[in-house]
């Protein structure tokens, strides 16, 4: 199980997607026309062999709509794990109570979307891209960045490390994670899930965000002190907790 991509919900897409570029020297790959029927429109964007979606609703009655107005603004929407057998993985997760609300069963791909309250208030979905024999292909094909994405790379030095997940209780979260991927927790770091390349941290929620969400991602650089000094320069928040674009904290690392 791999973390191929995580997606952003946003108001203002294009500000958001011009500081992701700014900051990191990220590339927009690809803008999916086939999300429109969600009610949305997107720019996907190349983190080394990972991918940052920001997603944007068109119509009031989409679900990232409502998922804005909840949550107040721009918020961590969702993630990707790019998985060997898309079908098992789903088995599993719906024998555990979860409950898909998106599928898609083609030729060239397979996924299954889960319910955000059901993976502690994120929407998580496992994808099978089937014309890869080898789904952990550092630069395989991913069918959501489109068939150019290696077209458009982004600054050298760059990838997608992990995300983390805020709770409420984040011991239970992290065994329930745990349970619905078939990954064991890290047993030297009990609140980390590892995957067969990227991780999920699980950390205490507090303050204002003390709801369960997609808080934080761990993002390669391949110059920390830059991409903190270009967020400043943006004027955009900047912590010893990372950098706060489109209602999540990136933690620039080495």
């Amino acid at each position: 199980m791999r973390l191929r991509q995580m997606a952003l919900a946003a108001r203002g897409l294009d500000a958001v997607t011009a500081q992701l570029q700014a900051v990191f020297g990220l590339s927009v790959a690809y803008n999916d026309p086939g999300i429109h029927h969600y009610g949305l429109r997107n720019a996907v964007l190349s983190a080394g062999n990972g991918f940052i979606e920001v997603v944007e609703p068109i119509r009031e009655d989409a679900s990232a709509a409502r998922f804005l107005n909840r949550r107040g603004g721009d918020a961590g929407y969702m993630v990707i794990l790019q998985v060997a057998d898309a079908q098992a993985e789903r088995e599993r997760a719906v024998a555990l109570g979860a409950r898909v609300v998106d599928d898609i069963d083609g030729a060239d791909y397979r996924c299954a979307h889960f319910h955000p309250a059901d993976f502690g208030g994120v929407l998580t979905s496992f994808d099978q891209q089937r014309t890869e024999a080898d789904y952990l292909k550092p630069d395989g094909d991913w069918w959501p960045a489109g068939k150019a994405w290696r077209d458009a790379p982004a600054e050298t030095g760059i990838d997608l490390l992990g995300v983390t997940l805020t709770s409420s209780d984040p011991a239970a979260l992290a065994r329930r994670w745990s349970d619905l991927l078939g990954q064991p927790l890290d047993a030297a770091e009990p609140l980390r899930l590892s995957l067969a390349r990227g991780h999920v941290r699980f950390v205490a929620a507090v303050g204002a965000n003390a709801g369960a969400r997609l808080g934080g991602v761990d993002l390669k650089v391949a110059d920390v002190a830059r991409a903190r000094r270009r967020a400043r320069e943006a004027g955009l928040d900047v912590t010893e907790a990372g950098i706060l674009i489109g209602g999540v904290r990136f933690r620039p690392a080495d």
